[in-house]
């Protein structure tokens, strides 16, 4: 018998983990398997974990480390808030966030990641507008992930939407 779709997808570690019913003994079929509705939801939700997190790239020697560098020490993008402008720095940043999810998003498939630097008429000068394209590994064929995201140069957040 040929398994289903949905009955190929888990959940990642963490939210295997992850009790949400702590009084209930049995683990329902929902909590162990997901739809590709809830892995677009996952990944987006681990995305901007990934890019509100600051790395320590600066502390980290890359030459004389290479392996602590690649590392989960290195978790996260270049700090953001006051460092850039949004005329000399989008591009810095757009390489951060490509980067940082080359490395740490194993759910996206292997050269199918492009983040592009937005360009709005109405952008405000302290927000940087970026589109995250990428295909993610199912079952029996990738999925495409559309997010775009809009970061705070004053205080460093970002903002992760998905577009349909």
């Amino acid at each position: 018998m040929a398994e289903r779709n949905e009955e190929r997808l888990q959940p990642s570690l963490l939210d295997r983990l992850t009790d949400n019913a702590p009084g209930d003994l049995r683990e329902s079929r929902d909590d162990r398997v997901i739809d590709l509705r809830r892995l677009r939801e996952i990944v987006q939700r681990d995305l901007s974990w990934l890019l509100n997190t600051s790395d320590n790239h600066l502390e980290i020697d890359a030459q004389k480390y290479p392996h602590a560098a690649r590392s989960v020490l290195n978790y996260g993008i270049s700090e953001i808030a006051g460092g850039y402008s949004t005329d000399s720095g989008a591009s810095t940043i757009r390489a951060s966030i490509q980067r940082a999810i080359e490395r740490y998003e194993p759910r996206i498939s292997a050269g199918s990641l492009d983040v592009r630097i937005r360009g709005e008429k109405e952008q405000s000068q302290a927000i940087v507008a970026f589109d995250i394209i990428a295909e993610m590994w199912a079952q029996p064929m990738p999925i495409e992930l559309y997010l775009r995201s809009e970061i705070d140069l004053t205080s460093g957040q970002l903002k992760l939407e998905r577009k349909t």
